[in-house]
């Protein structure tokens, strides 16, 4: 009698699928069963022919296999499919799309193989294949376009991304080999708290036992990173949020060792340059306001000038700095963001 029968292996899928709604990664499925994908593809097909507990009414089977590449997974269909003239199918497409085009950035690692195992099941999903197939799916990209901020590349952290994942959910600590800007490669302990997408890029806020406060790390300088089997107790809202982490800052970089910084600046009287500013969330303590020469004001309050004075130096002569005092400083490497742990 063959160690692994197809009767036990179909048995195991069939559990699988019913216990899991998530359904069976193939990759795993083929490396628990012991089974080359060829094998792998024959129970597949016994079990859309020809079981009947996963056939609807109308004959069809809900047995169906989502994704791509290694990111495909076998899993029951939801019972109820949407339709084109559904309520919600027009926003789904549109959120979907946007969203899978905001995280490309990442496509290379289980973010964005995750995100394409839902777009591809949401397509599935549909019964109106013909729509689906024609008009959809060859022009969505062009219905639904999002303009990238300059991302960074991470096709070389597939590894790096997945676990800093799974350590996030089951809070576990980690060891990352970092290319710290000023400091050069550095081996550090962390309890990773929240990974954080800015800008078409991926940060890292952790809490290092050596230092005192929660610290930020660019995904994309992290060489290695590997689970620990100790745990640690994730803190409650009122010790870390990342919401409270960038509180004040114009972006994602801040400085708690700094007394907070207004900025006050005078733009020139072009009017669609006031409506490009007055139109736009850029900090949450921006206040504006017309002066009589038509000239308009705006503050805020900043813990750090990092990402400010590039944004400043981007108007060019239509701004003019009022606070801090001072000209506005050339391009150096005084405001270049840098890694707060060194």
């Amino acid at each position: 009698m063959p160690d692994s029968p197809i009767s036990l292996n179909l048995a195991q899928i069939v559990h699988r699928l019913l216990t899991c709604q998530r359904g069976w990664r193939v990759q795993d499925l083929m490396q628990q069963l012991d089974v080359a994908d060829r094998t792998y593809r024959k129970y597949r097909q016994l079990l859309q022919e020809q079981f009947l507990p996963f056939r609807r009414s109308d004959g069809t089977s809900m047995v169906r296999e989502v994704g791509q590449g290694e990111s495909r997974w076998l899993r029951l269909a939801e019972v109820e499919e949407r339709t084109v003239a559904s309520k919600d199918f027009a926003g789904r497409v549109a959120a979907l799309n946007f969203a899978q085009q905001m995280f490309s950035f990442v496509r290379d690692t289980e973010l964005g193989q995750a995100m394409a195992s839902l777009v591809e099941e949401f397509r599935h999903s549909l019964r109106d294949r013909p729509f689906v197939l024609g008009h959809l799916l060859r022009n969505v990209d062009r219905l639904f376009y999002v303009v990238p901020d300059a991302p960074k590349d991470y096709s070389g952290k597939k590894k790096v991304v997945g676990t800093l994942i799974k350590a996030l959910l089951f809070t576990q600590r980690i060891d990352i080999t970092y290319h710290s800007a000023t400091g050069g490669l550095r081996t550090l302990d962390l309890e990773p708290l929240a990974l954080v997408s800015h800008r078409s890029a991926l940060y890292l806020l952790g809490h290092c036992p050596q230092y005192t406060d929660v610290r930020i790390y660019a995904v994309d300088r992290i060489e290695r990173a590997q689970q620990r089997s100790e745990r640690f107790e994730y803190p409650g809202p009122a010790s870390f949020d990342p919401r409270q982490y960038i509180e004040g800052c114009f972006g994602i970089y801040h400085d708690d060792s700094t007394e907070p910084i207004v900025v006050e600046l005078i733009f020139q009287d072009i009017r669609w340059l006031k409506i490009y500013l007055k139109e736009r969330r850029w900090h949450p303590t921006q206040q504006f306001e017309d002066l009589p020469d038509g000239r308009l004001r705006m503050t805020f309050t900043v813990s750090t000038m990092v990402e400010v004075w590039p944004w400043i130096r981007s108007f060019g002569e239509d701004v003019e700095l009022i606070r801090p005092a001072g000209p506005i400083p050339m391009s150096s490497r005084s405001d270049q963001p840098t890694d707060p742990e060194t």
